[in-house]
């Protein structure tokens, strides 16, 4: 009898055992089997890409490059909407307040960033869901091909203001620039008005101003020709072309190679992180498959994949910066 309880109790233990490992077993599957069951429920329906500006801009022109492929890599369609208005205030806005269900997302710059810090946008680039990086390109600053000025650091002995040519006060080459002039400790005015960055480059061309900031397209031909050099390589590497400019970190500013040209994928606060995943694997092999990068070169567009986490922490380092450097830029914006 005595054994026979023993052998129940043996058996009762095992069982307990078993029943034990066997739920633990499934919890430890439980994440993995409810974000399959978001990669089987999401995405179910097309997904409405908001640009925040007109047809034809750098921004439509990315949207529908990444939404072509990224919709076939995400089983749905990808619709693209262009919300212009409020200088691109419109659109964000829009898809701040949109659903957080993943079928709403958009593009974002440091430039909204910037807006929001001297407007006050009805949206909030630190609460902003971001998926990942698109978009990444050097800027640079470039003076007239004969002129003395061979780094930055020349600014400060030219013995009275250095101007700079821009079309936009907020250009990340330009804020950079500010900065620049704040850490370096030399005056700086900023000639703004001009109608496109092609105006501002053939004012430093006819020797209006002493330098311009911006990316690579607008200037190409000049520097090709022979008639501008850069002098500072905003980004993190040096660019092939321009081997030997120098970077930002490489002339003592490191943080300033935040002011590169980025651009972002974003959709609105809350959205659930296992959709924000699907959504950021879809835009990785986007980023990665040859179709797009075809696409990419013949566009002009130099991919810069970024994760989400990255490039939420990229978003963060860039606002908190231009914080710190509020009233130095903004005695430029408000004059």
């Amino acid at each position: 009898m005595g054994t026979q309880q023993k052998t129940k109790s043996i058996g009762c233990s095992r069982g307990v055992i078993l029943t034990s490992l066997l739920i633990l077993i499934l919890s430890s599957l439980l994440p993995a089997i409810s974000f399959a069951a978001a990669q089987e429920d999401f995405p179910k329906k097309e997904i409405t890409f908001i640009v925040n500006f007109a047809p034809g801009g750098s921004r439509d022109i990315l949207a529908r490059g990444v939404g072509k492929t990224m919709s076939r890599h995400l089983g749905v369609p990808m619709v693209v909407i262009n919300t212009p208005g409020a200088g691109g205030a419109r659109g964000l806005i829009n898809l701040f307040h949109s659903a957080p269900d993943g079928y709403t997302i958009g593009i974002g710059s440091p430039m909204d960033i910037v807006d929001q810090i001297f407007e006050m946008r009805g949206y909030d680039n630190k609460k902003f869901t971001y998926i990942g990086r698109t978009e990444s390109s050097p800027n640079f600053l470039l003076v007239k091909s004969d002129s003395s000025f061979r780094s930055v650091k020349d600014f400060k002995t030219y013995g009275k203001p250095v101007r700079c040519a821009t079309s936009g006060l907020t250009l990340t080459a330009v804020l950079g620039s500010m900065i620049l002039a704040k850490r370096e400790d030399f005056p700086l005015v900023v000639v703004g008005g001009y109608q496109s960055m092609g105006a501002a480059t053939l004012s430093l061309v006819r020797g209006e101003v002493e330098f311009i900031g911006c990316s690579l397209s607008p200037v190409k031909s000049f520097v090709k020709a022979g008639q501008l050099r850069p002098i500072l390589t905003i980004a993190p590497k040096r660019f092939p072309d321009f081997p030997d400019t120098p970077t930002v970190k490489e002339v003592g500013h490191p943080d300033l190679e935040l002011f590169n040209m980025n651009l972002y994928l974003i959709a609105p606060p809350g959205v659930p992180k296992a959709r924000a995943q699907i959504l950021e694997n879809a835009l990785m092999n986007t980023l990665r498959d040859p179709e797009f990068l075809g696409w990419a070169k013949g566009a002009g567009v130099e991919p810069g994949p970024m994760n989400g986490e990255e490039t939420t922490k990229l978003a963060l380092e860039f606002f908190s910066l231009i914080e710190k450097y509020k009233g130095d830029i903004d005695k430029y914006i408000t004059k």
